[in-house]
């Protein structure tokens, strides 16, 4: 929960304003539940809510939602049903101080009435509508566009003071809605606003500032292979593990190579970005050879073996198997026959039942492959 709907809630539950169930919890099935709110009463109530939605009113509007969460002439269905679309609405206007509190106070709103989507899958019920959990994504929702409104503003004016609060709110928080909103910002700016956020968000990750998001937006709008760079050196393992597959997208194959070579080194995203490696093996000649090479770092070699098999080219399958009929140790044996077991390539068969017939290797290696073949 962020600080802003934590106060929110806070002060809601200090003062005694949360909204209390009108009747007892109970569940119901979905049909029935369905003629609840298709009532002349029901629907009344909905149409006065769309209409305040559609004027843009969010203080009346959620005036009346507090009404009706407190209005016993209606079922607990209708009641949830009503304030569940109606806080749906909310969301899409733009908030006053007033809206805010009322929804604030709907936060705390446990749910009433429950259901069983499945019976066959065990006896326990969901709730049917959950209009607590819908306020908490209102206030959610307008924290990120108040968030994202600031970011755009600053962005047209070249000021750089997105990317310091972007870092200061993830430390804090990395759930925080003001995240997504400065991230949304940065994603639809135009490219000659976003070009005085660079040296800025360049510095912050160097310094160990936790503005991966921000730096992944960038790098790929520019396609700049620096800043993919200081991602795989400096950012934490989600976007350095997104990064990968944009870095391929979005940089040449050499630079895409250079880039992906740094992410090898990190131990918790080393084994995705050889894969991605294989990936620019398959029409960049340098990848290939990198990936041989690295045959023979233990820390990757499995994971080079892996991308070499799933490039599955006739040339690739027969470097490897040359290579396994010069192979003078085991585990450079299962490395490379590894390679070819995960070789489509027709060739890549025709390798490993050479090397059966070749009686190199151990026993133990060759009736595995013989196993493999015979499958």
């Amino acid at each position: 929960m962020t600080g802003g709907i934590a106060r929110y809630f806070a002060l809601a539950c200090t003062l005694g304003l949360a909204s209390v169930p009108a009747h007892a919890t109970h569940v119901v099935d979905p049909a029935t539940a369905r003629q609840t709110i298709e009532n002349p009463i029901a629907a009344a109530r909905d149409a006065e809510l769309s209409a305040l939605a559609a004027g843009g009113r969010a203080t009346e509007l959620a005036a009346r939602l507090e009404l009706i969460a407190h209005d016993a002439t209606l079922t607990d269905v209708a009641q949830e049903w009503l304030l569940d679309r109606g806080l749906h609405s909310l969301a899409r206007i733009a908030p006053t101080r007033e809206a805010r509190a009322i929804v604030a106070r709907l936060a705390s709103r446990v749910p009433v009435v429950y259901t069983r989507v499945d019976p066959d899958h065990g006896d326990r019920a969901t709730p049917l509508y959950d209009a607590g959990a819908t306020a908490r994504f209102v206030l959610r929702s307008w924290e990120r566009n108040d968030a994202r409104g600031t970011a755009q503003a600053e962005l047209a004016a070249g000021l750089t003071q997105a990317v310091d609060r972007y870092a200061q709110h993830a430390v804090e928080d990395d759930r925080d809605p003001v995240l997504d909103g400065i991230a949304e910002a940065f994603r639809n700016a135009p490219m000659r606003e976003l070009a005085a956020q660079r040296p800025a968000v360049s510095s912050a990750l160097a310094q160990g500032q936790r503005v991966d998001a921000l730096a992944l937006i960038l790098a790929e709008r520019f396609a700049d292979p620096a800043l993919f760079g200081l991602i795989f050196d400096n950012a934490g393992q989600p976007t350095a593990l997104a990064a990968i597959p944009v870095a391929t997208r979005a940089l040449d194959a050499s630079s895409a190579l250079a880039a992906l070579t740094r992410a090898s080194r990190r131990p918790d995203a080393g084994s995705a970005a050889m894969l991605e490696i294989g990936r620019v093996a398959q029409s960049d000649p340098a990848a290939r050879q990198f990936l041989f090479d690295a045959l023979a770092e233990p820390r990757i070699a499995a994971s080079a073996a892996a991308a070499l098999g799933r490039i599955s080219d006739s040339a690739v399958s027969a470097d490897v198997g040359q290579r396994l009929s010069q192979a003078h140790s085991e585990d450079e044996r299962r490395l490379l026959v590894l390679a070819l077991r995960l070789d489509a390539n027709p060739g890549a068969r025709d390798e490993l039942e050479r090397f059966a017939a070749s009686g190199a290797g151990s026993p133990k290696l060759r009736k595995d492959v013989r196993q493999w073949l015979a499958q």
